[in-house]
């Protein structure tokens, strides 16, 4: 009886403490890219109105991210890109390469633009995408291939906007308000 009593004891221990998950273990589970700090492009001096004089004020404040060009910026382990634009722009959507997504700061894929890679979970304040204030997610192209989505959420996850392959511009429920963004 008594080793039965232990026996007992023992796969009660075992099993309060071996892990439990309701996710099958093939599956596929996104994780949560950017570990860096979290601000916003609006909050940029003033003094940063060049495109590379931004470029230089968001790779201080960013030390993860590596500069590509004169007017663009990655955080290579996310698979982000972001390219800063000058107000005198017109093409914007037009650098959204063959499976990323893109998220533009004006409607119409204008602005400055953030194209997304890796199939993840972003919060988008990570790369100085504000919300709920002007500059935040607009609009979209999601050229992602095999018809992949993309789905922006609010930052408590009780508003979403979910979109398929192509571009178009955020509703009006959630202009400006994107804080999640999930690839795939």
């Amino acid at each position: 009886m008594k080793n039965s009593l232990l026996a007992v004891a023992a796969l009660v221990a075992a099993l309060s403490v071996t892990p439990f998950s309701s996710t099958p273990a093939h599956a596929s589970v996104p994780q949560i890219a950017a570990s860096g700090p979290v601000w916003s492009l609006n909050t940029l001096p003033e003094t940063t109105q060049t495109v590379e004089a931004r470029v230089d004020a968001i790779l201080d404040r960013h030390p993860d991210a590596t500069k590509l060009s004169s007017n663009q910026i990655t955080w290579p382990d996310d698979g982000v890109v972001l390219t800063v634009l000058d107000e005198n722009a017109t093409a914007a959507g037009s650098w959204c390469g063959t499976g990323y997504a893109c998220l533009h700061a004006d409607a119409n894929r204008g602005g400055y633009g953030y194209s997304f890679y890796n199939c993840s979970v972003y919060r988008l304040t990570q790369y100085g995408f504000p919300v709920n204030e002007p500059g935040g997610v607009s609009s979209w192209y999601n050229n992602q291939t095999g018809g992949a989505t993309i789905r922006f959420q609010n930052p408590t996850k009780t508003l979403s906007h979910t979109a398929g392959v192509g571009f178009g511009n955020m509703p009006s429920y959630m202009n400006d308000r994107a804080y999640w963004l999930t690839l795939c």
